[in-house]
């Protein structure tokens, strides 16, 4: 009976830490446009550059033409979260990518706003943006 205490102690205890590291890793986040030029993140603050509305149903996306420094940022991933109602087909997608510091220093990021795979033929419709990041303590 006693080992069973002290086994199920130490399942809470590992449980319990884990939610701790969860939660001191989720740490702060930096949203901004991607049309921001330039931002500053203090490491444990993550960036998120967020796009708008997309809608992926049609052929809408956002992609990383250039990574950042992996010495700098992590690879960053996609969010998305989609407006339609439960059952809903077509509807938009707010969409964002976020990005965890990994180390100081200064980086870039570029996207590109492509139509069904490709960059759209028309100038007004292309998109793209550059951020320069740069985490310092």
């Amino acid at each position: 009976m006693r080992r069973r205490i002290i086994e199920g102690g130490a399942v809470f205890a590992c449980a319990l830490l884990a939610l701790v590291l969860t939660g001191c890793a989720a740490g702060s986040s930096e949203t901004v446009d991607y049309t921001t030029s330039a931002v500053t993140l203090v490491p444990g603050s993550a960036l998120v550059v967020d796009f708008g509305e997309i809608n992926p149903t049609v052929g809408d996306e956002w992609v990383i033409t250039r990574e950042p420094d992996p010495a700098v940022l992590d690879p960053g991933a996609a969010d998305s979260r989609y407006l339609g109602e439960d059952g809903e087909v077509g509807a938009p997608s707010e969409f964002r990518y976020r990005f965890a510091p990994v180390g100081l220093g200064t980086t870039v990021i570029e996207f590109e706003y492509r139509f069904r795979g490709a960059v759209p033929d028309e100038e007004s419709d292309r998109r793209s943006a550059e951020i320069t990041v740069t985490v310092k303590q």
